[in-house]
């Protein structure tokens, strides 16, 4: 087994499977922060008066997280439009 230093939250020298499932963690922490925060801005704007400002606050948002699925499926933009697609009509 090797070390390797890592990001921020995984500096020094530690195993790469404990490494790698403190990522995991981190994530899905994350991304429950993400809603938790989404849920806030949105119960924000519809207070103050939703604005163009509010959809870009989303829009640079959404802009990263296709940048992070690209990164984790190791596809293209495309294919997380198509994926996002998908979602919207099993939604409805």
């Amino acid at each position: 087994m090797g070390t390797q230093k890592t990001g921020r939250a995984l500096e020094g020298h530690v195993d790469v499977k404990d490494a790698y499932q403190k990522a995991q963690d981190d994530v899905r922490s994350l991304c429950r922060l993400i809603l938790q925060e989404t849920r806030m801005h949105g119960r924000y704007a519809k207070k103050a008066g939703l604005n163009f400002g509010h959809v870009g606050d989303l829009a640079a948002v959404r802009s990263s997280l296709v940048d992070v699925v690209t990164q984790l499926a190791q596809q293209d933009g495309e294919f997380v439009w198509k994926r996002v697609a998908e979602m919207r009509k099993a939604k409805k």
